[in-house]
């Protein structure tokens, strides 16, 4: 089993996905072979999952290009995989359901607006400026546990009274 977390959850994905295909599959072949639904069920998971791969990929190539090194360009590539694919998933189920009723346009248009902001905000020269401006904090240290068999033992600290002011109000008189 791989060390890496995010290997592990990619592993996980990937293997609920298979089994979660074969069992689409097998409760259409039982029930209803005659029109098989799994398909589209096996295509619309598969894209999160190849998505999910494709942010894997791009976090872990080592390459310089802007889409392996920046995370918003690499977010943004990742979210423009996906809406390019479940479009085109659209796309043919409109054309082999309801070839007569044009609908996944408007899936495209609203999506394809939100897809265009991110890559405004992701790609565009509005955050070099933002970035410039914002002052940089240094990378918080890491805290490492020390090793077994390093530790020194130090005295404990006392414990002390608080000290007492040497200068005491007067007594007004009155």
């Amino acid at each position: 089993m791989p060390k890496d977390p995010r290997t592990r959850v990619l592993l996980a994905h990937v293997a609920a996905y298979c089994v979660g295909a074969a069992i689409c599959a097998g409760v259409n072949l039982w029930l209803s072979p005659d029109r098989l639904w799994f398909v589209w069920v096996a295509l619309g998971w598969g894209i999160g999952v190849a998505a999910h791969g494709l942010g894997y990929w791009l976090r872990h190539a080592h390459r310089r290009e802007r889409i392996f090194v920046d995370p918003r360009a690499r977010g943004f590539t990742v979210h423009l995989f996906a809406y390019v694919a479940v479009i085109v998933l659209l796309f043919v189920v409109n054309l082999t359901v309801t070839p007569k009723v044009w609908w996944f346009y408007w899936v495209a248009l609203g999506w394809g607006a939100g897809i265009a902001l991110h890559a405004w905000l992701a790609l565009g020269r509005s955050h070099e400026t933002a970035d410039r401006q914002r002052p940089r904090k240094p990378p918080a240290k890491r805290k490492t546990a020390p090793k077994k068999g390093t530790l020194k033992k130090t005295a404990p600290k006392k414990k002390t009274a608080p000290k007492k002011s040497a200068a005491r109000p007067r007594k007004s008189t009155g």
